[in-house]
């Protein structure tokens, strides 16, 4: 039987000047990468595209692997990976070196966003789950007739075409509140706008929808 000899390297512990010539080297590569990311990111701030498509092949993989840790879902990650990176084209000039190092601003930037995905998924499920309870009963199932779904239809129909007419700001903020589920302070911080100017669209939109909604529906 042949018996295998134990291979020193991995047995014996590193000597000092070893252990500090390793260190030595990490840090050269940490700091190598650290400089060419920062170069990247001027070219980002500076409207690069070349710059831009190549800080995407370097840090895609780190930034997926932080949304993952706090999604869980492959598909959610990469999504909220593209809407980080573009986020970095549109802001890429406020990025400041002088706070940290170009890797820590994007992977908070990353965390950040699963954060609010996350957190934007658990309130659907919460209202879908609600919906459900509210209207999804036997009864109300039972008593709903032909009658019943083509008012439904019709009703639904009339909301569209009061949506249609907001305009695009209005419609944005609403389908960021309503339907991503976003708070007010998150919606000024996706959009980059002041929160004031965010509640009174939503206010504004809102009021709009009841003026043009609410008279039909009376008359129906």
């Amino acid at each position: 039987m042949t018996h295998l000899q134990p291979n020193p390297a991995l047995t014996h512990p590193l000597s000092a000047p070893q252990a500090e010539a390793i260190d030595s080297i990490a840090q050269v590569d940490f700091n190598s990468e650290s400089q060419r990311l920062l170069q990247l990111m001027e070219g980002v701030a500076a409207k690069d595209p070349a710059r831009f498509n190549e800080l995407c092949l370097a840090v895609r993989g780190i930034l997926t692997s932080t949304i993952y840790k706090v999604l869980n879902n492959r598909a959610d990650s990469e999504d909220v990976c593209q809407e980080v990176l573009a986020k970095v084209w549109e802001r890429g000039n406020l990025f400041d070196h002088s706070k940290g190092p170009p890797l820590t601003w994007l992977r908070t930037l990353a965390r950040n966003r699963a954060i609010d995905r996350l957190r934007s998924k658990q309130r659907r499920a919460n209202l879908n789950e609600r919906f459900r309870g509210e209207v999804d009963t036997p009864s109300n199932r039972l008593s709903r007739s032909l009658t019943d779904i083509v008012s439904i239809n019709e009703h639904a129909s009339i909301v569209r075409e009061a949506v249609i007419e907001l305009t695009p700001a209005q419609r944005q903020v609403l389908e960021l509140a309503y339907f991503d589920g976003l708070t007010q302070p998150e919606i000024a911080s996706r959009l980059n706008q002041p929160l004031g100017t965010v509640k009174a669209r939503i206010r504004r939109g809102v009021q709009c929808l009841r003026d043009r909604v609410a008279p039909t529906l009376m008359d129906s």
